[in-house]
């Protein structure tokens, strides 16, 4: 792997502890967050990530065995409502998944907590995804969205940032690191030496009611470069 991006995943993994700490996310007690909540603030926290795994086909990032005993078991409700956002097409979570409390912030009527967990994904690739839940006054699960993903197999990486913002919007940039390029026939065959990340997706939600509502979507496909977005009608 390049230094570049080497570096680049430092940077990925900085993030990460930023999200852990920055807030007092480190203590046992759930904390009260203060809107914004910029998941690319940068710090120099990298003390508190140690489980860090990155080889020539896959980057890892554990949660810290410090977290790993703090964790709880997603619940059945929780297990069957699907998780909005970029999913990669697997939307729920499993019942041996745990994860991390980060905090919470209240907002009319629900209290949304923001979470950090591992999962499996697709050919046995470990995820670290950062996730906001939203509860009713009884504590009943109403909605849930991914915020942040991250992985890294063979010939791609992929991450988010994300901001929560004081106006209960929620703005999610989606990104992908590819490492080799690809011919005329579509096969990645060619290794880039400096790659550097690109945003593919771009969407943004509004908090209403305990549930978050997709209000804009733009994508843009490998080799395009289009700026163009489309408004979801409501």
């Amino acid at each position: 792997m390049c230094q570049k991006l080497k570096l680049f995943l430092l940077r990925l993994i900085l993030l990460c502890v930023v999200i852990l700490t920055s807030s007092g996310f480190d203590g046992k007690i759930s904390k009260k967050l203060i809107l914004p909540i910029d998941s690319t603030r940068s710090a120099q926290l990298a003390c508190y990530y140690k489980d860090i795994k990155i080889n020539s086909d896959v980057t890892e990032l554990k949660l810290p065995e410090k977290y790993n005993k703090e964790t709880n078991s997603f619940n059945q409700q929780e297990v069957k409502i699907p998780v909005k956002g970029e999913n990669f097409l697997s939307p729920y979570v499993s019942g041996n998944v745990h994860y991390y409390e980060l905090g919470y912030f209240a907002y009319e009527k629900n209290t949304y907590k923001l979470i950090i967990y591992n999962k499996v994904g697709e050919a046995d690739t470990l995820l670290l995804n950062v996730q906001i839940n939203s509860y009713d006054a009884k504590g009943d699960l109403v909605d849930a969205l991914l915020l942040s993903s991250f992985f890294g197999y063979e010939d791609i990486v992929r991450f988010s940032d994300f901001v929560i913002q004081p106006d209960y919007t929620i703005n999610i940039d989606n990104y992908v690191i590819y490492r080799y390029e690809e011919n005329e026939y579509g096969i990645s065959d060619k290794l880039i030496k400096n790659p550097i990340p690109q945003v593919y997706l771009k969407e943004k939600y509004q908090i209403e009611n305990g549930r978050f509502k997709l209000i804009f979507r733009s994508e843009t496909s490998r080799g395009e470069m289009s700026q163009g977005g489309n408004k979801i009608k409501n």
